[in-house]
């Protein structure tokens, strides 16, 4: 009864933290405006590009250009909400612990990591979200694949473990500060495999494979999930997986929040 009480606790905090940064959102509101549709005209040029170079190799392994589009726009939406809750935690705890202000989330009486999710919501991956759903609408209707319910709610399970997915990789990252001086290669790590996960995972060599599978398993974002999704019978390492990816997610999810934590306790207040 009491866990239950912390959890609405802390959504009753998330809620009011997301509607500040709402309205501090709209104090801004062109400034935010442009932004979005820069990010957009990025991602779309990106789309854009990505349907070009598959449709002159005709495929990748199989995959279509609408389907490439679509594991780029599952992964891209996944990544826009656990961007949106999990982003400003890695992007400003290097600085937090530098500085010492960190000690400011510690002498609060509330738990470290369901703190940092509920004041950190950001508005900016508006634009993620908005355009994975229109080209995932396009796709799905040059595939000829009709919108039921039952597919609805398998697009909304696959989105659920992938954001879960994304969320661990953001906390192994952020956890990784108080440990070391710098993140970058961390940073860089992640971003270098959110990359692989934007194609068919098949067409990379067998080592890189087993990585995003294993050890850094973005491949049950997107790649396993619609392979199945899609009836793939490319020619994939380990076959079909779609049905582990949600005890991956929830492992890897609650793995990355046990190493946040125990992270947590390495930090040294600069006592400014």
């Amino acid at each position: 009864m009491k866990a239950l009480e912390e959890i609405i606790w802390y959504l009753r905090l998330t809620f009011v933290f997301t509607r500040k940064a709402i309205k501090a959102m709209l104090t801004y509101r062109f400034s935010f405006l442009i932004n979005c549709i820069s990010q957009a005209m990025d991602y779309a040029v990106t789309f854009l590009l990505m349907w070009v170079m598959v449709s002159a190799f005709e495929n990748m392994n199989g995959w279509n250009a609408y389907e490439v589009m679509l594991l780029y726009a599952f992964s891209l939406f996944a990544y826009g909400i656990a961007g949106a809750f999990f982003f400003n935690i890695m992007n400003n705890l290097p600085g937090q612990i530098w500085k010492g202000d960190f000690d400011d989330v510690l002498v609060k009486p509330v738990k470290v990591l369901p703190y940092l999710l509920s004041s950190n919501f950001s508005c900016n991956y508006i634009a993620h979200l908005t355009l994975s759903v229109i080209v995932m609408g396009i796709c799905f209707r040059a595939l000829e694949i009709p919108l039921t319910v039952w597919l609805l709610m398998k697009i909304i399970r696959i989105l659920a473990f992938g954001s879960l997915l994304y969320g661990g990789f953001f906390l192994f990252v952020s956890g990784s500060a108080f440990l070391v001086t710098k993140i970058d290669a961390m940073d860089n790590i992640m971003f270098f495999f959110r990359e692989v996960s934007f194609y068919p995972l098949s067409i990379f060599p067998k080592i890189i494979q087993v990585i995003a599978t294993v050890l850094v398993p973005y491949g049950f974002i997107n790649f396993y999930p619609l392979k199945e999704l899609l009836g793939k019978r490319d020619s994939a390492y380990f076959g079909d997986l779609a049905s582990w990816s949600p005890f991956v997610a929830i492992l890897f999810f609650f793995i990355a929040c046990l190493f946040f934590n125990k992270s947590t306790k390495r930090y040294k207040s600069s006592g400014s």
